[in-house]
């Protein structure tokens, strides 16, 4: 299939990227330098059938963010990204947001009400190496759950959207899918063998997802009312859209140097991707999974939630989230043994639902939320027995500490940072540009270990305390 290129000669790209927690609009020019960025919460709603998020209202403010961006500057493309764990059931008939239901919020565990039917058509592991996640977060658990509770109005979508293309729709009027988001811990699809996994044949619902595009595939120009309603111009092109995580994967695919580094993709949600980890050796008790990148291939991730943890440490720690950490405060936890331990997350990551619990006081919470990330980061690093080198981005990048300790436990292996945050909307821009081959990969910057005295014996104690394994030669 030919792919089409951007024809015009400096193209600028608007990255719409949907976190679970905040909204963002990003406008790059022609060499992928953000020029404008507008942010906003992603609240839910607790007013309708069941929480769900607040499609209205962020689609009003998706519009107005597009009016004041274009009044500024020209939008020649479109691109969304945003997390797996969401998908629309669409009937065009409908009103302009053409749900025939809410966006389900993924961490409503309501979706587990009929749980015991749905493990009988759950597939295994070694199909999907989608593990079982808590509340929402398989989306086919969502699915399942909508269609036996609302079978009429599950029955009156024409398609099922994954979050990214349903956006896409709004903006264009064409109705796609793409395999990276279909791909992300769905219970839907057969990386592998590269498509629906058996439960969607068994439901007889392949026909109701729409056909499949790349996610660099432009798919049509911008809605001709959109344009008027915003000043973005009728020839504006609509991307088909992207899983959030494997956007920044994209960023070291289709290059000529090929490199397959370990990424660390870090914000609400750290996953760590690890091109060269064989999936047919992941845990799913742990929260380790195969995602799908954007080319179709299964990758093997292990995943915490990392930001939320986070804030949750410096919470009980009684620590704001903004502040300096110095490495003093760091060789403090060591000396007086402070430990966080366990499961601050409600259920995920590879110590789910293992209560958590704080030993000693920090005298710097934002040092013992860093020493936690770093020490999990490691223990996932470990799990998926990535070698070679290892690159962190996103929030946990611009925490120095943070990446330089992770250098520190991990002395055999080159550890790097990429030095633009934007990660999700950087690899947005790679997919425009898809075909050029010639293109550089991220520019990154090496992390030196921190030097501090006992770490490993603080690591394996922290491991022992967590009921882990022993520490393991790192590659």
């Amino acid at each position: 299939m030919e792919v089409p290129i951007p024809t015009r000669d400096k193209p600028s790209l608007l990255v719409i990227d949907i976190g679970k927690t905040n909204c963002k609009l990003s406008l790059l020019d022609a060499n992928g330098a953000v020029k404008i960025k507008l942010i906003t919460s992603n609240p839910v709603s607790e007013a309708g059938l069941y929480p769900a998020f607040a499609t209205d209202d962020l689609w009003a403010w998706i519009l107005a963010g597009l009016v004041e961006i274009a009044k500024l500057e020209v939008i020649n493309f479109i691109c969304v990204a945003t997390h797996g764990a969401a998908a629309a059931l669409v009937n065009p008939k409908l009103s302009d947001s053409g749900l025939a239901l809410p966006i389900l919020d993924y961490e409503w565990d309501g979706v587990c009400e009929f749980d015991a039917e749905y493990e009988n058509i759950r597939p295994n592991f070694t199909e999907t190496f989608s593990p079982g996640l808590s509340a929402g977060l398989n989306l086919g658990r969502q699915l399942c759950w909508q269609s036996r509770k609302y079978p009429t109005r599950f029955r009156s979508a024409k398609y099922i959207l994954p979050l990214a293309q349903y956006w896409s729709w709004r903006l264009s009027g064409m109705a796609t899918c793409e395999v990276s988001a279909l791909g992300s811990h769905t219970d839907l699809w057969d990386p592998v063998r590269k498509t629906w996994s058996s439960m969607v044949s068994c439901l007889n619902w392949q026909d109701k997802f729409a056909p499949f595009s790349p996610a660099w595939w432009p798919i049509g120009t911008i809605l001709p009312r959109l344009a008027e309603q915003t000043g973005i111009s009728i020839d504006c092109q609509i991307l088909t859209g992207v899983h959030d995580s494997n956007a920044g994967y994209a960023r070291f695919l289709n290059l000529q140097s090929n490199e397959k580094s370990t990424l660390v993709s870090t914000g609400t949600w750290v996953v760590t991707m690890s091109p060269k980890s064989n999936v047919s050796e992941l845990d799913p008790a742990r929260d380790m999974l195969a995602n799908v990148d954007v080319t179709g291939n299964p990758i093997a991730c292990a995943r915490f939630m990392g930001g939320r943890e986070y804030e949750k440490i410096c919470e009980l720690s009684k620590s704001d989230l903004d502040g300096a950490i110095s490495l003093e405060d760091i060789a403090a936890l060591i000396t007086d043994g402070i430990f966080a331990i366990g499961d601050f997350s409600d259920g995920s990551g590879p110590m789910a639902n293992q209560a958590s619990r704080l030993i000693g006081q920090a005298g710097n919470g934002r040092a013992l939320a860093t020493m936690t990330a770093a020490l999990m980061i490691d223990l996932e690093l470990d799990l998926l027995n990535a070698t070679g080198s290892i690159v962190i981005e996103g929030n946990f990048a611009r925490n120095s500490i943070l990446c330089e300790l992770v250098a520190a436990l991990r002395p055999k292996q080159k550890i790097r940072k990429l030095l633009n945050p934007d990660g999700i909307a950087q690899g947005c821009f790679r997919l425009l540009h898809w075909q050029n081959k010639k293109m550089k990969g991220p520019k990154q910057l090496d992390c030196k270990p921190l030097r501090l005295d006992q770490l490993d014996q603080y690591r394996e104690q922290w491991r022992e305390l967590t009921h882990e394994n022993p520490v393991t030669q790192n590659a």
